[in-house]
């Protein structure tokens, strides 16, 4: 970030709901007009807040956009969780699927998450965030498929990390265009993040 202090936190409903609008003005410039066209003075006004207002909870748009990707970050871990939940443990491919699509249509649904995280749009505080996420998914990953009895509970960690990291990468190979995912890429990704998983797999001992 180029914010030198740290940022500050609403505790009043009126300025929670002037957060509220800084971030959606944010998002929705994002998704319309790129990143570079974020800039404190389009944000405020699209906004309709008074600059001194968005300074008075971010240091500079660096805050803002951070501070939208981890809100973004954070609906879409609920939008996983809640998918997760309805796991049926059939096969792993299942899973994959289930993972894969669920990001995709968070991206195409918040196309201004794909143009900020895949954009190379980073700090060290929204890198850190995304790690801890991965990392989290990752064991989600290994509860959920060794907990169906499909994936060998002896498997490596790393296993389940390299599948995140994977799945990252073709989610952002599948939005490298204008739009909608690139679905020969999403199914692409799903047959290779299987057949990554599947030496590892019971039913394959």
């Amino acid at each position: 970030m180029s914010g030198t202090r740290t940022r500050r936190t609403p505790t009043q409903e009126r300025s929670r709901r002037t957060v509220e609008r800084i971030l959606e003005a944010a998002e929705a410039i994002v998704a319309e007009r790129g990143v570079d066209a974020a800039t404190t003075r389009a944000i405020s006004e699209r906004a309709g807040v008074a600059a001194p207002s968005l300074y008075r909870f971010f240091a500079d748009r660096d805050e803002v956009l951070d501070a939208l990707l981890e809100r973004m970050l954070a609906d879409l871990d609920e939008h996983a969780l809640a998918a997760e939940a309805g796991f049926a443990g059939e096969t792993i491919e299942a899973f994959v699927r289930l993972e894969v699509e669920l990001h995709v249509d968070y991206y195409e649904q918040h196309p201004s998450l794909a143009e900020l995280w895949f954009g190379g749009r980073v700090s060290p505080r929204v890198v850190a965030a995304v790690r801890a996420r991965n990392r989290a998914l990752a064991t989600r990953a290994r509860d959920a498929l060794t907990g169906a009895g499909l994936v060998d509970p002896a498997t490596p960690p790393i296993v389940f990390e390299l599948l995140i990291e994977y799945g990252d990468r073709t989610v952002d190979l599948a939005f490298r265009g204008d739009g909608a995912a690139d679905r020969e890429v999403v199914e692409a990704g799903i047959a290779a993040l299987t057949a990554q998983l599947e030496p590892w797999g019971t039913r394959a001992r």
